[in-house]
């Protein structure tokens, strides 16, 4: 066995290699976010999964902030309720997690061999971090290597709130196999149920409680994720500040506003769709701004291959009324709600979901669920390409 330091370095790469075999296999993912702990489990059958569970557990809040635990015994009891609730579970899980000063992101280096990159990457990894590297769990993955540079996408979280949701978990004796930042487990979602059929440039927008984070994938890489400090909190503290609604008011009031009709300028008969307009504005802004510098980092490539030509809504947020249409009208994107649920790739078995069970707000931790199916196809790839490179020589 490792020892547990090297465990942890090894459970932060994106994709940890495994010797398991994708069939038939129980898959536990955990998404722990600022307003509740998600768990799923699963079986991979093939390219597909069966839904053995999903349970939810609310948070109070500030428990979670930012993607830092901030009050652990709160926690610690939603977790064990979590794992009541579940029943029989595996003894080992994906942790996907997010926050402001995780990094996900392309990085070009000078040429040079991945033996050597693994043995310098706290130093290559140092200039991109927001504090020190050895601050944080590193991985990285290689995009493409050619003669003149080296490039790789660059992972990394801090060590000192990833560490303690990972002994959170682990005091409950459950092994954390993997932690995985939710951006990949959200593409991952994407690109099973769709079978890879998506444009070649796309958006993904995960609008949660704390924060929104807005990715771009432009074919095999993730070429841009970005966080907002505008979510659906910020829309319940305007409701709650102005109005003086109750936490639980202003969700129902939130939940019962329709944004399309802020196209059809409704909002002057609707105080409270008018009080959330601006919010909502700002937000849209802010992605814009985000696809703008995407797309000038690659203002030299012409034609469709560089354009976001697709936008996909998820987290909590995304289940306002009309909100798919509203950053359509606005973004002038085609944009939708992305809901795996409806996905083929996604089976239910004899588990029958809550009727307040939306797929868009189970997104991470189903595409935590799904590394078998990524991992089955990685190694087809390149036992293809392995074929080809033999019939070349």
């Amino acid at each position: 066995m490792p020892h547990r330091k090297q465990q942890r370095e090894n459970a932060m790469r994106k994709v940890r290699k495994t010797n398991r075999q994708p069939k038939g296999e129980a898959f536990m993912a955990f998404d722990i976010g600022s307003t509740s702990i998600k768990l799923c489990i699963a079986q991979v059958h093939g390219r597909s999964i069966t839904i053995e569970r999903l349970v939810e557990t609310p948070l109070p809040p500030n428990a979670v902030r930012e993607g830092t635990l901030l009050e652990p015994d709160t926690v610690a009891r939603a977790l064990r309720e979590t794992l009541q609730q579940a029943g029989k579970h595996p003894k080992a899980a994906v942790l996907t997690i997010a926050g402001p000063h995780t990094t996900a992101r392309p990085v070009r280096l000078p040429p040079m061999p991945v033996e050597v990159l693994e043995k310098s990457i706290q130093f290559e990894a140092g200039r991109y971090l927001p504090s020190a590297a050895e601050e944080h769990f590193i991985g990285f993955e290689v995009v493409e290597q050619g003669e003149e540079y080296l490039e790789i996408l660059l992972v990394a979280a801090p060590r000192a709130s990833t560490e303690a949701f990972i002994d959170l978990i682990e005091k409950h004796n459950i092994e954390v196999e993997l932690v995985e930042l939710q951006p990949f487990a959200f593409w991952r979602a994407i690109q099973t149920a769709y079978r890879g059929h998506t444009p070649p440039a796309y958006a993904f927008v995960d609008i949660g409680g704390g924060h929104t984070q807005v990715s771009v994938v432009r074919g095999p890489l993730l070429a841009l994720t970005r966080h907002i400090p505008i979510a659906g909190e910020t829309f319940s503290a305007a409701l709650k500040g102005y109005f003086h609604y109750s936490d639980e008011e202003a969700e129902q009031i939130k939940r019962g506003l329709n944004l399309a009709d802020l196209i059809e300028h409704i909002p002057q008969e609707n105080p409270p769709l008018r009080l959330v307009q601006p919010i909502l504005d700002e937000l849209i802004r802010e992605i814009r701004r985000s696809l703008n510098y995407y797309q000038s980092q690659f203002q030299s490539q012409k034609g469709r291959e560089g354009r976001v030509e697709r936008l996909y809504l998820a987290g909590g947020t995304a289940r306002m009324q009309g909100i798919a249409t509203y950053f359509e009208h606005k973004m002038g994107i085609p944009t939708q709600v992305f809901d795996p649920f409806q996905s083929e790739a996604v089976n239910f078995g004899n588990f029958v979901p809550d009727p307040e069970m939306l797929g868009c707000q189970w997104v991470n931790a189903l595409g935590a669920t799904m590394i078998p199916i990524e991992q089955a196809e990685r190694d087809i790839w390149y036992a293809a390409t392995e074929s080809l490179e033999e019939v070349a020589a």
